[in-house]
């Protein structure tokens, strides 16, 4: 631990006046009245410290490694009383628990729990998918938390944690709020897992940030895709994130034309691989 109270560095030995001396020499930092920390200790967990509380919500589960909306503003969890600075714009959960010194970021559990009331209903799936797809928590224990709030419920229902990244999901849930059929990462022999099937044979790509992927590879995927007759369209995190309007329209002109099902006859006689699906 590189972050201490007065009380840990007083076991270690370290009186008020060598805390003293250590802060001047600029060996310790203090970042409230009785928190101090190295010059190595976590930044998040330092700031959330320094801002009365310990780091929770989707700064917790993001520092877990789950994928979250972009935010800026940390999220801490403090107890009821205490006093927290003005003019930031950071986010303060508060609870009646004592908190104490001992933990700096909160179990997985309570962050995720504390995110599903503070985010939106997007943004909940987005990490409630990364959290199930990342095994950040036990599937158990996600449902658990999900089936106890109604708006736990409504997650759970509209939850995937076979995306395997939150633009994925982004995409999943703008194409079924248009009632499109939507399967999450299909297995198209003998090319491999596809991130979204729209219909029988739309390919919806999401390539992420975090999965820079290889060019070569991934466009001779879409090639072997196109020769067994699947139409392949490629997004990237930019165009998830803040152009999602064109990639929306340009799946409704293909699926107004009905091109995301499979013709009765295919050319020269091939057959095209069996869907008993119905949808738009």
């Amino acid at each position: 631990m590189s972050i201490f109270s007065t009380q840990q560095l007083a076991g270690r030995g370290i009186g008020r006046d060598r805390i003293t001396d250590l802060v001047r020499d600029g060996r310790l930092t203090r970042l409230r009245r009785g928190r101090y920390a190295t010059a190595d200790a976590d930044p998040l967990l330092a700031a959330a410290v320094a801002l009365g509380g310990r780091l929770s919500c989707v700064s917790a589960l993001a520092r877990a490694g789950a994928w979250t909306m972009p935010h800026e503003e940390l999220h801490v969890r403090v107890s009821a009383g205490i006093a927290v600075p003005g003019g930031t714009t950071h986010r303060f959960h508060r609870t009646r628990e004592r908190l104490g010194d001992a933990l700096l970021v909160d179990d997985l559990a309570t962050a995720f729990a504390l995110a599903l009331r503070c985010l939106d209903l997007r943004a909940a799936v987005v990490v409630t998918d990364s959290v199930l797809n990342r095994r950040i928590l036990l599937s158990r224990d996600v449902e658990r938390i999900l089936l106890s709030t109604p708006r736990g419920r409504e997650v759970l229902r509209r939850s995937d944690g076979a995306a395997e990244s939150g633009i994925e999901t982004l995409a999943r849930l703008g194409l079924r709020s248009r009632n499109l059929r939507v399967r999450t990462q299909v297995v198209i022999p003998p090319v491999g897992r596809v991130d979204l099937l729209i219909g029988d044979r739309l390919i919806l790509e999401t390539d992420g940030r975090e999965w820079h992927g290889d060019f070569e590879r991934d466009r001779a995927r879409d090639r072997a895709l196109s020769a067994l007759g699947y139409l392949v369209l490629r997004a990237s995190y930019r165009q998830v994130m803040y152009e999602w309007p064109s990639i929306e329209a340009q799946v409704a002109a293909l699926v107004g034309r009905r091109d995301h099902l499979w013709r009765r006859t295919l050319p020269q006689g091939r057959r095209h691989p069996p869907s008993t699906e119905t949808g738009p």
